[in-house]
């Protein structure tokens, strides 16, 4: 469980310092630090963790891993010091564009522009439990989503974005919030079939702070489904995807599947078994950058 009470820093503070405060805080010894990790498989010297917490240097893309590990050891948010990695001063096209892992990004991209390009990165997702439901037509009607999160900037608003099937017409998706938020602005892209959507929380998170909101998605183009995919830019969160199908349309054949990017090739394909009620699940205890997902077999 993370622990509310965070480092003292402003959302401002440079990796150095929120490192050296986290370690602080803890009351870690560096050689300490690196038996951890080395027990996780992850292997960093105390040297290069000096110079991490001393400003010297910074991690690098390979190193992620790393800091995000630390987070957890040091009981801080997720994201809380991957956030404030500075991108590469030698490739400035390190620095990853909004939604990278879906082959949508720039669909969204601008759609986000027409929102608030500032509020992306500002949150993680802790954990999301999400329903997929699927009519007698074989069409994803509804998503029903619970989701916590946790704030890595100052934020008042989560941006949810949902693609429908090919062809879909981006007019027939709609984002309701049911609790612990209301529904902002929605923006869509009739090209892509894409919407992007604000959930607007009660107040303003500060660094460190949680929600939870409650919403839905429903798809009303009628289009026959094969697949549903979850994206996740940073990683961390604790993933449950349920499908339920229609009694009257079960598919003949469904497989886990997890992904770098939506069109990129499966990691895993695992095949699932359908439960007497037609409904099949994943589960990921903490899912890496990519997709999450579950595709089926009609014919």
């Amino acid at each position: 469980m993370i622990d509310s009470t965070v480092p003292v820093v402003t959302p401002e503070a440079p990796f150095a310092d929120a490192l050296r405060q986290a370690i602080a805080r803890r009351g870690l010894a560096l050689n300490r630090i690196r038996t951890h990790l080395a027990d996780r498989g992850l292997h960093v010297g105390v040297a290069t963790l000096s110079t991490w917490q001393s400003g010297r240097r910074v991690p690098r893309e390979d190193s992620l891993a790393i800091v995000t590990a630390l987070e957890e050891l040091l009981q801080v948010p997720p994201g809380w010091l991957t956030v404030r990695i500075p991108p590469s001063r030698t490739d400035p096209a390190a620095t990853p564009r909004p939604y990278s892992v879906v082959d949508y990004a720039e669909a969204l991209t601008r759609l986000l522009d027409r929102l608030r390009r500032d509020a992306h990165g500002r949150l993680r997702n802790v954990t999301v439990l999400e329903e997929v439901r699927l009519g007698p037509d074989r069409s994803a009607h509804r998503r029903r989503v619970t989701q916590s999160v946790v704030a890595v900037q100052p934020v008042d608003r989560l941006i949810i974005a949902h693609q429908g099937e090919p062809g879909c017409d981006a007019e027939k998706l709609t984002l309701r919030a049911l609790s612990g938020c209301r529904t902002g602005r929605i923006a869509r892209s009739p090209e892509a079939g894409a919407m992007l959507g604000e959930l607007l929380l009660d107040r303003v998170l500060a660094v460190g702070e949680t929600a939870v909101v409650h919403y839905e998605i429903e798809d009303c183009a009628g289009l026959p489904a094969t697949e549903y995919q979850r994206f996740s830019e940073w990683g961390g969160m604790h993933y449950v995807l349920e499908v339920q199908f229609d009694r009257a349309a079960l598919p003949v054949r469904v497989h886990e599947i997890r992904r770098r990017h939506t069109s990129g090739p499966n990691l895993v394909h695992r095949e699932l078994m359908l439960t007497p009620d037609g409904r099949v699940h994943v589960i990921e205890a903490s899912a890496e950058p990519g997709t999450v997902g579950i595709e089926w077999e009609w014919d």
